[in-house]
């Protein structure tokens, strides 16, 4: 039994759940805000409930500084931090890989593979984060746009920008495959390029595609937390400008971070619980990709018997 990657599994079928039907288990609605007010408990005592309200009895994971209820956001925002990477990864890899596939297989001369692999180091060398930093600093503070146009928006430019580095990546391996024994057997008795590409590159690379697959949700999420960083969330950004304050506008779990980064020495439940989901995500990821690995390497290697 692979554990590794049962239990990467686990945690990721927990958090795709968790973005299908997170709002039918949020306590609170996105629109309830705590005012500050006397509770009166039950042996008579009292006290003032003022945002921010610290992890307790009334609010499992905490509120923000106006009062949101901490849980309810993440709950809220978890379709936006999952389904967008995922969308964002197929989108790439279905795009790339066949990209990838068609400049592997055709490419005819050793020359022109070399050029091709250094136009696409060359592309692959262009910090991706920088890239879409610069796109989208003007359209992403206080947009008109909707919270999905805006994710559209950011997704597209992802998806664009993230082609060429899967494209190489199954290029490379595409001509490993291109060179063996029962593709040239497969030309030898007149199968045309695209048969080949069905019956041979395709099944040969699912393996390849399911962990570059996961692999690209790894790396799309890492980079929604280096934009949150610099205030890029997903789903647009909302400034505040006295005093000046950046807010997520979809509850995505990156920009909930960001946008409490500062929350180091007071109220620290605002930054560390969001960031407690979003590593548990990646760690789940994480366990996933090593656990394909580990499981086609071991399905595919060879064993001498006696």
């Amino acid at each position: 039994m692979n554990k590794t990657l049962l239990t990467g599994l686990l945690i990721t079928i927990f958090f795709i759940i968790i973005a299908l039907f997170g709002p039918l288990f949020a306590p609170y609605s996105p629109e309830h805000q705590t005012k500050i007010e006397y509770i009166v408990d039950g042996k008579g005592g009292g006290y003032v409930l003022a945002p921010p309200v610290a992890p307790g009895e009334i609010y499992p994971l905490g509120t923000d500084d106006n009062g949101y209820d901490l849980m309810t956001k993440l709950l809220y925002g978890a379709k936006y931090t999952i389904f967008l990477a995922i969308g964002v990864a197929i989108a790439r890899v279905f795009i790339g890989g066949l990209i990838g596939m068609l400049l592997g297989y055709f490419s005819k001369q050793q020359v022109e593979k070399k050029s091709n692999e250094s136009f696409w180091s060359m592309l692959n060398g262009i910090p991706i984060f920088l890239i879409v930093w610069l796109i989208m600093i003007g359209i992403s503070v206080n947009p008109k746009a909707s919270p999905f146009m805006m994710s559209v928006i950011i997704a597209v430019v992802l998806l664009i920008i993230g082609i060429p580095s899967v494209a190489a990546s199954v290029k490379a391996k595409t001509i490993i495959i291109r060179e063996k024994q029962f593709v040239t057997a497969s030309q030898s008795l007149g199968a045309g390029g695209w048969t080949i590409i069905r019956k041979h590159m395709i099944p040969h690379l699912k393996e390849s595609f399911l962990i570059l697959f996961v692999q690209e949700i790894l790396l799309i999420l890492t980079l929604f937390g280096q934009l949150a960083i610099f205030n890029i969330f997903i789903g647009g950004t909302t400034m505040y400008p006295s005093p000046v304050e950046f807010h997520s506008r979809s509850n995505e779990w990156a920009g909930l971070i960001g946008q409490a980064r500062m929350k180091f020495y007071s109220d620290q439940w605002m930054f560390y619980v969001p960031l407690a989901a979003y590593i548990s995500l990646l760690i789940g990821l994480h366990l996933v990709s090593k656990g394909l690995e580990s499981r086609y390497k071991k399905m595919f290697s060879k064993f001498s018997h006696l």
